[in-house]
């Protein structure tokens, strides 16, 4: 095998090795984002449930950064 395959092999296998930690921070970090989005909608939803609750309602879109007004 030449050298530069070697060193290629050494390479790749030092990136796989490094993959598996970075997916599992992504992973906890999606987690996170997940269970703080249920939370929220959980309070919404409460709160929507409470006599008088028709002042809630949905917030206006915003622009679209590729659009031309």
């Amino acid at each position: 095998m030449p050298w530069k395959a070697v060193v290629k092999v050494g390479e790749l296998r030092q990136r796989d090795a490094t993959e598996p930690v970075q997916l599992r921070i992504d992973v906890d970090h999606l987690v996170r984002a997940v269970n703080q989005l249920i939370v929220e909608n959980r309070q919404l939803r409460g709160a929507l449930s409470q006599p008088g609750a028709g002042a809630i309602g949905a917030l206006p879109p915003r622009p679209h950064p590729d659009r031309i007004p």
